[in-house]
């Protein structure tokens, strides 16, 4: 089962709860090599706005220190060439940069004088200068500097893109899916989902044990969301049937295609509430499996379906005791039963308290 570990904050396999084939056969990928100079890519992306560099996207630790910085841009003054970027074209025909992104910003940033060169070794008389301290010669050659890029076409299947940004990414700290999600879909889910993993209620119902690194904490509440929304009947032509990835990647691509600002202010009280009641009433080991008075890993499928269970108004005379030892109940049933990484099992399971609950309203 998915666990989040409180020691080390560490997320298990993403798709250990379901089988996930990754195998297709017979498709073809329709990719393009343009080339562009650095003045044309960044009036794209600050004046038409047609490039698009998610600024919600940026693992800890990945951050390029002002050596590297400045000697990318020594390395442009000097005609050396650096790496092909990729792009992905969404269905409106903008440009999302999936691998290349700091590159750019570097390069945008210091156009805009935002930094200062410094430690260069073969361009010293550059140290200490901003971009519009240097000559205009130097700056027509970062302007006109050509850069290399290849753009997977719209419509390409979501396997396909997270094949390629896994591989096109593994040079380095080798992304995880929901690092790929984040970056792909940028925009109103991108942005819920950061506020929601911020939230009170979230952080004291998780004991706040779940790690924002590497973007566990929006894992986790994205699954949520999208059962919320299929068990409840909000996902328009969309299934769950036991690929994770492609179901929370329709997920993210439904939110912010067809969710109005109002909807989205609805989903994220619907979250709210959840884990207020969580909290409330089963306190911060409300996600946990008991192991006889051993704290063990919050697990990803009890916060699913749990959350879901009380997504609800509780009814006024509730008796929180009595609902507790009844979840308890149900927690120690799940544990025990071969059945629990079926999705179907823990919904429905979590199903007959909900409606019990809503009767009693």
């Amino acid at each position: 089962m998915s666990q989040i570990t409180p020691e080390n904050n560490e997320l298990e396999e993403e798709n250990s709860l379901n089988n996930h084939v990754s195998d297709y056969p017979d498709i073809s990928i329709k990719m393009t090599k343009e080339q562009f100079s650095i003045f044309e890519l960044k009036r794209r992306y600050e004046k038409n706005k047609t490039i698009i560099m998610n600024p919600d996207f940026q693992r800890e630790g990945n951050l390029w220190t002002d050596k590297q910085k400045s000697e990318l841009i020594e390395s442009i003054l000097m005609g050396i060439p650096i790496p092909i970027i990729y792009l992905f074209e969404d269905e409106q025909g903008f440009k999302q940069v999936v691998d290349g992104r700091q590159r750019l910003s570097c390069i945008f940033d210091f156009i805009n004088n935002e930094f200062t060169l410094n430690n260069l070794n073969l361009l010293k008389d550059l140290n200490g200068k901003v971009f519009e301290q240097i000559t205009p010669q130097f700056q027509a050659k970062i302007e006109d500097y050509q850069l290399f890029a290849y753009t997977i076409e719209y419509p390409t299947p979501e396997k396909i893109k997270f094949d390629i940004f896994d591989r096109v990414n593994r040079g380095g700290t080798q992304l995880n899916n929901q690092e790929m999600r984040n970056a792909l879909y940028l925009g109103k889910v991108t942005k819920l989902l950061n506020s929601l993993s911020k939230s009170e209620y979230f952080l004291l119902a998780t004991g706040k044990t779940i790690s924002p690194k590497r973007m566990k904490d929006k894992y986790i509440i994205l699954r949520f969301l999208g059962f919320f929304l299929l068990r409840t009947e909000q996902l328009k032509g969309i299934e769950y049937k036991s690929d994770i990835d492609e179901f929370l990647a329709k997920v993210m691509q439904y939110i912010n295609n067809s969710f109005t600002d109002e909807q989205i202010e609805q989903l994220e009280s619907v979250f709210h509430l959840a884990m207020q009641n969580c909290y409330n009433v089963l306190g911060e080991n409300a996600f946990r499996f008991s192991n006889s008075g051993k704290k063990i890993p919050i697990n990803m499928g009890l916060f699913e379906s749990l959350s879901y269970m009380l997504s609800i108004a509780l009814p006024k005379n509730l008796n929180r005791k009595k609902l507790k030892q009844k979840i308890e109940d149900l927690k120690q049933e799940m544990n025990q039963s071969n059945n629990f990484g079926r999705f179907g099992y823990r919904f429905d399971k979590a199903d007959q308290i909900r409606k019990e609950l809503i009767n009693a309203q």
